[in-house]
């Protein structure tokens, strides 16, 4: 009997760990849209979260934006972040000002972290290139970045109008789901810029004028399904650099994707590959091989001034295996192919 009390005493004596919310109100943080939010959410995370991580499970430990509106003006670094979840219920603003660059929020060297809503971010994007003047404020501000991050989560947070790109995540293994960005009809603002191993990027909705959901160099093992994208330059692959070195994408799917009032479908874009040289002034001096590619059940209406299928490779590594099949795009030009073999449409040559 005395050996089963002493059992049942130790078993009390075991911690449980307990939920602990950071609020930024708590750390110099006003919802009045006008003290800096920046301060805020370092402190918090610095005495509060960091502290506090006990297991892996992210959401054990809440870094906290309230309801309210909140403005951000300097941008928040946080480095070595592992096992917790920025939880925001409020309305997060951007200023303009015009030195104001880098990206407001970012993630580095991290691993198993939370980004949620139900709140937002409202980048002001507009105020940064006035009537569409790109060059104005070139060095604008970006929103959110995973930099060297695994395991992570972003999704319920509904982003507006970034300066510049929204979503940047590098790394492996991270999701991005169930939430949508909604920006102004103009370059610079892409959606979800993905690279690394094993991402996926699912349910998301984007309506802007650049890049929707695109996969970066390198990355072996990415999946985008049920992404809906409205006034964008489509999902992609790519942009790489002009010298075309180090890089290497592969095993990329994309599923139940809807691409509406958009002036691009998917390209594969580089200096001066696939896609009728996109840079590079049109000089054939590419070396970057693509080859394996399927493109399946395309329907729809494409534009009279363009091809449905337009494959402009190099002269080098000519692009090879590209499989078309269920490709009905209406109301576009002709299909055109320059050093390149495959099977499925009209006019392009066998293997």
């Amino acid at each position: 009997m005395l050996s089963r009390i002493f059992a049942i005493a130790a078993l009390a004596l075991v911690p449980v760990s307990a939920f602990i919310e950071c609020n930024v109100l708590d750390y110099g943080a006003v919802a009045d849209n006008t003290t800096d939010l920046g301060p805020a959410l370092t402190s918090a995370w610095k005495n509060c979260v960091i502290p506090n991580v006990k297991t892996t499970v992210a959401t054990d430990v809440l870094l906290f934006v309230p309801t309210g509106n909140f403005l951000l003006k300097t941008n928040v670094v946080f480095n070595a972040a592992v096992n917790w979840n920025l939880h925001i219920t409020g309305n997060i603003y951007l200023p303009y000002i015009p030195t104001l660059t880098g990206t407001m929020l970012t993630f580095q060297n991290c691993n198993n972290i939370v980004l949620n809503g139900p709140g937002a971010i409202f980048g002001n994007g507009y105020r940064y290139r006035p009537g569409g003047d790109l060059g104005l404020n070139p060095s604008r501000p970006r929103l959110i970045r995973f930099q060297d991050c695994n395991n992570c989560e972003i999704t319920s947070v509904t982003l507006y109008d970034a300066p510049q790109f929204h979503v940047t995540i590098i790394g492996n293994n991270n999701v991005a789901h169930n939430m949508a960005i909604i920006a102004t009809n103009i370059g610079t603002t892409d959606g979800f810029d993905m690279s690394g191993n094993n991402n996926y990027v699912h349910d998301v909705s984007v309506e802007n004028g650049d890049e929707c959901v695109t996969v970066k160099t390198p990355t072996n093992g990415f999946v985008a399904e049920n992404i809906r994208c409205v006034h964008t330059a489509g999902c992609n692959i790519g942009s790489f650099g002009a010298g075309n070195t180090n890089v290497s994408v592969q095993n990329v799917r994309y599923t139940n994707v809807t691409i509406s009032n958009s002036d691009a479908g998917v390209m594969l874009k580089s200096y001066p590959d696939i896609n009728s040289f996109w840079a590079g002034n049109g000089v054939d001096t590419g070396k970057l091989s693509i080859t394996d590619i399927t493109f399946q059940n395309f329907v729809g209406s494409g534009t009279p001034t363009r091809p449905a299928v337009w494959l402009n490779c190099n002269k080098a590594t000519p692009c090879e295996r590209i499989n078309f099949s269920g490709i009905s795009l209406s109301n576009a030009k002709a299909n055109a192919f320059t050093n390149a073999c495959g099977t499925g449409v009209s006019g392009i040559p066998a293997c």
